[in-house]
């Protein structure tokens, strides 16, 4: 009975895995009043090294989210975590005079 279990354990694992693209994903900035937002979707590697740093539950300084392998210029911020989905982090940025650099 527990080896059964430990199969239908293993199996939810792959099928986690399989859920994650292979390389991390951005999406188009979108905004408001006073900052730019932008949503990423970390892929199965980055996925595996936030697992081994048990980084799913806080949020990430820049040098821990550029260890994710999510490269951006500076100035984002890791703002806040989607409970449902920890491997989609939330960024944002303030809107300066050149909104775009």
């Amino acid at each position: 009975m527990e080896q059964n279990l430990d199969e239908k354990m293993h199996a939810i694992d792959l099928k986690q895995k399989d859920k994650f693209p292979l390389t991390n994903q951005i999406s188009q900035d979108f905004e408001d009043d006073t900052h730019i937002y932008r949503i990423i979707r970390l892929g199965k590697e980055s996925v595996r090294l936030m697992q081994e740093f048990k980084w799913e539950k806080k949020l990430l300084k820049e040098e821990e989210w550029r260890r994710l392998r999510v490269y951006q210029r500076r100035g984002w911020l890791h703002y806040a975590i989607f409970e449902k989905e920890p491997y989609v982090l939330l960024f944002k940025r303030k809107i300066t005079k050149n909104k775009r650099s």
